[in-house]
C-alpha cells in the first residue's frame, strides 16, 4: 500500500517532553512541527531528559510507540539500546530514509553496524552532527573519540551516508573525518516559525544608565566558556551587572570552580544560577532581561540564539558561532576572546540609556522575525530529505 507521505524515522538522543538536552533536540522538534505535512515522521529516543536525568519519564510509556501531537514517538528503556531492539524498530516501521541527529550517539553506531552487517534495508542514512565534530565537540574524551574516529574510518563505517552541515564550517569539519563517498548538504537547522506571538517593546524591563540585566541560557559545561569570563570581571565592570544563569548543570565541578571566583566579585556584580527551564518558559525568562550572554567556545548553529532575538535581547557572544557581523546589524556584539574587548562592551551596555538600548532591542526582535519567516531555511532541510528518498 502507498504511503500518503514519504516516511522518515528520526533516531534523537531526546525529544518532547524533554527540555533539558541541546540544540539538537529542539532542530528535530522544529522539524517535525514544520515539515510533518510533507513528510511522515517516526521517532526513536531515549526515555529520559538529558545527560544528567537517568529517571524514565512517567508521562509516556516506555518500549512503546506514543502518539505525541501529529507524530509517533517510541521512547527506548535504558536497557534496550542494542542491535536486535534498533533492527525490530527499524523493519516494523520500514522508513524511505532515516535520520539522526549524532555523530557519535548509541543510537547512530548502532544504526550504522546493523547497515555495515545488511541486517536492515537498503535505505538512505542522513547524519547531522550537530557540532560534534568541531574542535570544541571533539575537546572533551578526545582519545576516546580519536580512537573510535580511527576505527570506523577503517571499517568505512560512515561512508555512502548523506551528511546535513549546519553551516560551511560544519561542512569542512565533516570532511575532515575523511568518509567517503558521502554527499554533504548545508541546511541551517531549523527553529520554530513564531517565538513569544504576543511580544510587545514596551513591556520590556526598563534600562536604567549604569544597569544591565543579562542572561547565560544554555547548558552549564566548559564549552560555553563562562569561568573565562568571570575571571576577566572584578573590578574592570563600572555598574550594576546581574547575570543569571538557566539551564542544566552538566559539569559540577567546572560550575564549583565558577562559583569560588562568583564568591570573590565585588558588590556590584550579581550572579546567580536557576537552573532548567522548558522551552516556553525559557523564551519568556529571556524577554525578562536587556541581553543575552554567551562567550562560547564553539556552535554550529545555536537556536538559543535566534530565540534571545525574538525575546528583544542584543547578543554578547563570541565569534565562534555562524551569527556574525551583529554590530553591523545593530543587534549585538561578536567578539573575539579577548577580555579587553569583552569588558569595554560589557561597560557599554551598562553605560546604555533607555532610549538607546529600546533601539537595539526592537532592531533585535525584528532582525528575528525576518529571519524566521525567510522562505529559503525551510527549502534547504526539504532538498536534504528530498534527495534520501531518491
Amino acid at each position: 500500500m502507498k504511503r500518503e507521505k514519504p516516511c522518515i524515522l528520526i533516531f534523537s538522543e531526546y525529544y518532547r517532553p524533554g527540555y533539558k538536552s541541546g540544540g539538537g533536540m529542539r532542530t528535530v522538534a522544529n522539524m517535525v512541527d514544520r515539515l510533518g505535512d510533507r513528510f511522515d515522521f517516526r521517532i526513536v529516543t531515549h526515555d529520559h531528559d538529558g545527560n544528567l536525568d537517568t529517571a524514565p519519564y512517567t508521562t509516556v510509556a516506555i518500549d512503546e510507540w506514543n502518539q505525541i501531537g501529529e507524530t509517533s514517538v517510541h521512547y527506548v528503556g535504558g536497557n534496550n539500546v542494542k542491535l536486535s531492539v534498533l533492527r525490530r524498530l527499524i523493519l516494523r516501521v520500514a522508513p524511505d530514509a532515516i535520520y539522526t541527529n549524532s555523530f557519535f550517539s548509541p543510537f547512530t553506531i548502532l544504526l550504522l553496524q546493523l547497515r555495515k552487517l545488511k541486517l536492515i534495508p537498503k535505505t538512505r542514512i542522513i547524519i547531522a552532527p550537530c557540532g560534534e565534530l568541531s574542535d570544541a565537540g571533539l575537546g572533551k574524551s578526545t582519545r576516546k573519540k580519536d580512537l573510535f574516529l580511527r576505527f570506523a574510518k577503517t571499517v568505512g563505517l560512515y561512508n555512502d551516508v548523506l551528511w546535513k552541515a549546519s553551516t560551511d564550517l560544519e561542512r569542512i569539519e565533516i570532511e575532515r573525518i575523511g568518509a567517503k563517498r558521502g554527499e554533504i548538504f548545508i541546511a541551517p537547522d531549523l527553529p520554530a516559525r513564531h517565538f513569544l506571538a504576543d511580544y510587545e517593546q514596551i513591556a520590556k524591563p526598563e534600562k536604567k544608565t549604569g544597569e544591565a540585566r543579562m542572561i547565560f541560557f544554555s547548558r552549564f559545561v566548559r564549552k560555553k566558556n563562562f569561568k573565562w569570563l568571570l575571571e576577566r570581571l572584578g573590578d574592570n565592570v563600572g555598574g550594576r551587572l546581574i547575570i543569571h544563569i538557566y539551564g542544566p548543570m552538566e559539569d559540577a565541578a567546572y560550575w564549583n570552580e565558577c562559583q569560588q571566583i562568583i564568591k570573590a566579585l565585588p558588590e556590584n556584580i550579581e550572579v546567580e544560577a536557576y537552573g532548567p527551564l522548558p522551552h516556553e518558559a525559557g523564551l519568556e525568562m529571556m524577554f525578562q532581561y536587556h541581553f543575552f550572554l554567551l562567550p562560547t567556545l564553539g556552535e554550529n548553529f545555536g537556536h538559543v540564539f535566534i530565540e534571545a532575538l525574538a525575546a528583544g535581547c542584543p547578543l554578547l557572544i563570541s565569534d565562534r558561532t555562524p551569527w556574525l557581523g551583529l554590530a553591523d546589524k545593530g543587534i549585538g556584539w561578536d567578539l573575539p576572546l579577548d577580555g579587553e574587548k569583552w569588558i569595554e562592551t560589557i561597560n557599554n551596555c551598562l553605560s546604555m540609556d533607555a532610549e538607546d538600548y529600546s533601539q537595539m532591542s526592537a532592531a533585535a526582535r525584528e532582525y528575528a522575525e525576518k529571519w524566521l519567516a525567510d522562505p529559503s531555511i525551510e527549502k534547504a532541510t526539504i532538498a536534504v530529505l528530498n534527495e534520501s528518498i531518491r
